[in-house]
């Protein structure tokens, strides 16, 4: 994938769910980020996005007061 090429498929989306969480998500995958700050928010989010069929797919992990969960939405569902 070149990084120069601007006519790159967009379907990539990022949300600012509130001031403290966005989500980049794409149609199976997406990182969850919030302040580590904020971590209720986080957690609701999270909470949220299990019920809409969403499955945490890894630890979290942290990078310059942020943290980050990465999540898969099942293709078979």
């Amino acid at each position: 994938m070149n990084k120069n090429d601007k006519s790159q498929d967009k379907s990539n989306l990022k949300y600012q769910l509130n001031q403290h969480v966005s989500v980049n998500m794409g149609h199976n995958y997406c990182i969850v980020s919030c302040s580590k700050h904020r971590l209720p928010d986080l957690v609701d989010t999270i909470d949220k996005m299990i019920s809409k069929r969403w499955q945490i797919t890894s630890g979290l992990t942290s990078d310059d007061g942020l943290v980050f969960q990465t999540l898969t939405k099942p293709t078979n569902v």
